[in-house]
């Protein structure tokens, strides 16, 4: 069936007025671009870019006073990476720490004599390979009977013990560190 042309209504159109800023010169970072948009009072957006990426947030209750800008600085990094970025984590899987894991644990073991010297050799050598995983579901195949015969039957919890600082998080706290420090300026 042929979709019919009907008229157009006029399209409703708002203005607002945006501040765009750029930051250069921020320690290993490259230029961050910023747009702040003060929508009414007690509401807010900013949209931060740096080296194509963009993260942006909306804030419909913000405390009185404060334009976007300033309500920005008094929040903590952590809270703004959370509006930013919900799925975002400080730490991250590491295969490295895990492997770091797995060879204290096969010494114990060597130590209190439960395993033999050639048993220790082979175990710290599939320990090494583990360093290639980049998540605890990647081992569930390949290094499913060394993980269970090292950790037990439950290893796959072992997620929240196997964890490294996020270098994206970090980066992301940096920008958001330069751009306060930016705005606390600029005001």
């Amino acid at each position: 069936m042929p979709i019919e042309n009907k008229p157009a209504e006029p399209l409703k159109i708002e203005r607002s007025t945006v501040t765009k800023l750029v930051i250069t010169g921020a320690p290993n970072l490259d230029p961050i671009t910023v747009f702040l948009e003060d929508l009414a009072p007690c509401k807010g957006k900013i949209t931060v870019s740096c080296w194509g990426k963009s993260w942006t947030a909306y804030w419909g209750g913000m405390w009185d006073g404060l334009n976007i800008g300033q309500f920005f600085c008094e929040l903590n990094a952590s809270y703004i990476i959370g509006y930013f970025d919900k799925d975002m984590s400080s730490r991250r899987f590491s295969g490295n720490a895990l492997a770091d894991k797995a060879k204290s644990l096969i010494l114990q073991q060597r130590r209190e004599r439960e395993i033999d010297q050639g048993e220790a050799r082979d175990l710290f050598d599939e320990a090494e390979d583990v360093r290639q995983a980049n998540s605890i579901d990647h081992l569930a195949g390949a290094h499913y009977t060394f993980m269970r015969q090292l950790f037990g039957d439950e290893w796959w919890h072992l997620d929240n013990d196997s964890t490294e600082l996020n270098p994206d998080w970090a980066y992301l706290e940096s920008i958001i560190f330069a751009v306060q420090q930016a705005l606390r300026q600029d005001q």
